[in-house]
């Protein structure tokens, strides 16, 4: 793959990154009017009571998951206009802010994607913050993915340890998100509604930015402030169609899109070969000698953990697919024209510093020069270390917002 086409597979993540920003999103379609906060894009809305500060009211923050500091900051940003600010707040994300100002909210950090003692004294510091609520404050929950690892309170007895064990049995076993959150609202004394109830006789509201399928509220960060029979304000403010429906719009501009939309979420393995399908398919298509075609899809592949090794669903699928194409490339040459690129939208792959992973046909040949036994990579669930020394990571930092992961398949003719 040429470098002049990672750099444009890079930008197209990024232009869709960028999409689903809180910072950006809230002052965008909030605003203050009649005593009230509103939020307005599209479908989504929702109207937040400002409190009565004549009557003592506070407006509190509370933030959960990778996202919380940008929504923090759109947040406030967008209520500043109207000429009302928040008095305090507090934040639960994964990494340390590069930069803070002057804020009115408190930072703390907790462990992921596994829970830890950190998350455990994080939400054990929330239930101090939020104390005693009053009747007269208003509430806003900024929830986003992560929310659900970064804030462990074990329900009474259930112990972190075992929490910890069940949690890591699931995700090593490629639990669907929608069974994983089930399984943590029902270890939780704060998901599952609980913190909506620890927030009583406060107003409150929860904005979402949705990292799971059908952005159902009842698996958002397990859903601290959710129930089915005691339903709450609620706004999802951004979610990985936003992202794809940006990518395919700024690189319509280049290449031909065909847009397949959030649809991999089965397991890893099987998302290879229903891909190469489309690949198939998009080879076969008539167009023009010069013409590039964009496979778009979104999703979070389910991947079941063997080994010691490091890595994460993005990688791993880049890795196999990569293979793949190699292997059909053997037979077919039109294979060697297929590239693209597998990432996290959070920026952060499994437990390591990845957002995913290049890939193409030439792949396999880059592994046997570094001298890695792909086979093997792939048994212990080792594809960090190897797309490390093939040189296809695709590393961003934290971004600062999570909705799942986006596939770009590029087929070039040459």
């Amino acid at each position: 793959m040429s470098d002049s086409l990672r750099h444009q597979l890079a930008a197209w993540h990024t232009a869709g990154v960028q999409a689903v920003q809180g910072e950006a999103i809230l002052p965008r379609y909030g605003t203050v009017a009649a005593s009230a906060w509103h939020f307005r894009r599209g479908d989504r809305q929702l109207v937040l009571p400002l409190p009565d500060r004549a009557r003592g009211g506070r407006l509190r923050l509370i933030g959960l998951g990778k996202a919380a500091l940008g929504m923090a900051r759109g947040l406030r940003a967008s209520l500043r206009t109207g000429g009302i600010d928040i008095d305090d707040g507090f934040l639960l994300v994964r990494d340390v802010p590069r930069e803070m100002s002057d804020e009115p909210w408190h930072v703390h950090l907790g462990d992921h994607p596994v829970p830890g003692p950190a998350s455990l004294r994080a939400a054990q510091a929330l239930l101090e913050f939020i104390d005693g609520p009053r009747a007269e404050d208003v509430y806003v929950v900024l929830l986003s993915g992560g929310a659900s690892a970064l804030c462990a309170l074990p329900t009474p007895g259930v112990t972190l340890e075992e929490k910890i064990r069940i949690t890591r049995e699931l995700m090593q076993g490629g639990a669907p998100i929608a069974e994983l959150n089930r399984v943590r609202r029902q270890l939780s004394a704060i998901k599952g509604g609980k913190l909506a109830e620890r927030l009583a006789p406060a107003k409150f509201c929860t904005l979402a930015i949705s990292d799971v399928p059908n952005d159902d509220p009842a698996v958002i960060g397990s859903a601290p402030t959710w129930s089915d029979d005691k339903p709450a304000p609620y706004a999802v403010i951004a979610t990985l169609d936003d992202a794809l429906t940006t990518i395919a719009t700024v690189a319509a501009r280049t290449c031909e899109v065909v847009a397949l939309g959030r649809c991999v979420y089965g397991s890893v393995t099987v998302e290879v070969e229903r891909l190469l399908e489309r690949i198939e398919q998009a080879l076969a298509a008539p167009r023009s000698p010069s013409q590039t075609r964009l496979l778009l899809a979104g999703g979070e592949p389910l991947v079941e953990i063997h080994g010691g090794g490091r890595g994460g669903r993005a990688q791993e699928f880049a890795l196999r697919l990569g293979l793949a194409l190699a292997e059909r490339a053997r037979t077919d040459r039109r294979y060697a024209a297929v590239c693209g690129l597998v990432a996290g939208t959070d920026g952060s792959d499994g437990p390591t510093e990845a957002a995913g992973a290049f890939f193409d046909a030439a792949l396999a040949e880059r592994l046997r020069a570094a001298q890695v036994d792909a086979a093997a990579a792939l048994a212990a669930s080792d594809s960090n270390a190897a797309l490390r020394a093939s040189g296809d990571l695709y590393v961003t930092g934290p971004t600062g917002t999570n909705v799942a992961d986006v596939l770009m398949v590029v087929v070039t003719s040459r």
